[in-house]
């Protein structure tokens, strides 16, 4: 599918074992799934709405249990790739050199301590749904399916930027000389 639309999508991280691709795997999975339930969702709901004038009662309160998954598992999966939004003008102010592997070191860490922050809230919302064992309204579906997305989401998202942070490191690290680029595939 990549080569028929010229998209080549990134994989900064050259990881091969089973865990790490049935990871992806299922992000992917999660994406396309509910990505494809929220589009079907939005025109069977215009089509109701505005031909048959009636109403599928409900469905948005499964359509938001599939956005959240959805906006979870793409901020992760964006973050797999380093492709998820950022304020970087780094790049484009400061040349290649110690002083920009600086910043982006730091920006990593940042990324990387915020993000943990936000995985530990994620993960006391998830209690809360187990503790309260909230419902939807009317399905009744087990509130903690969405904050199972919060969480899991920003584990994801929390393991990624740790990859980042340990990969702008090791470039800080080569422009200070303390491992060349060179020396390191060696080992």
């Amino acid at each position: 599918m990549t080569g028929t639309c010229g998209y080549e999508e990134p994989h900064p991280v050259k990881i091969q074992n089973f865990l790490w691709e049935f990871l992806l795997k299922f992000q992917r999975f999660v994406l396309i799934v509910s990505s494809l339930f929220v589009v079907a969702s939005i025109v069977l709901t215009v089509i109701l709405r505005y031909i048959f004038k009636t109403d599928l009662y409900g469905l948005e309160e499964i359509v938001v249990i599939f956005a959240f998954w959805l906006y979870f598992m793409g901020g992760s999966y964006g973050s797999y790739t380093r492709t998820h939004i950022t304020a970087d003008l780094v790049s484009v102010f400061f040349p290649e050199g110690k002083l920009k592997s600086s910043v982006i070191a730091f920006s990593s860490t940042v990324t990387f301590l915020f993000s943990l922050l936000f995985s530990w809230w994620g993960l006391d919302f998830f209690m809360f749904g187990v503790k309260m064992s909230a419902r939807t309204p009317v399905w009744r579906i087990p509130m903690v399916v969405s904050y199972t997305a919060v969480f899991l989401g920003m584990v994801l998202m929390t393991f990624y930027f740790f990859l980042a942070f340990l990969e702008d490191i090791k470039k800080l690290r080569s422009h200070f000389g303390q491992v060349t680029p060179q020396t390191e595939g060696s080992r």
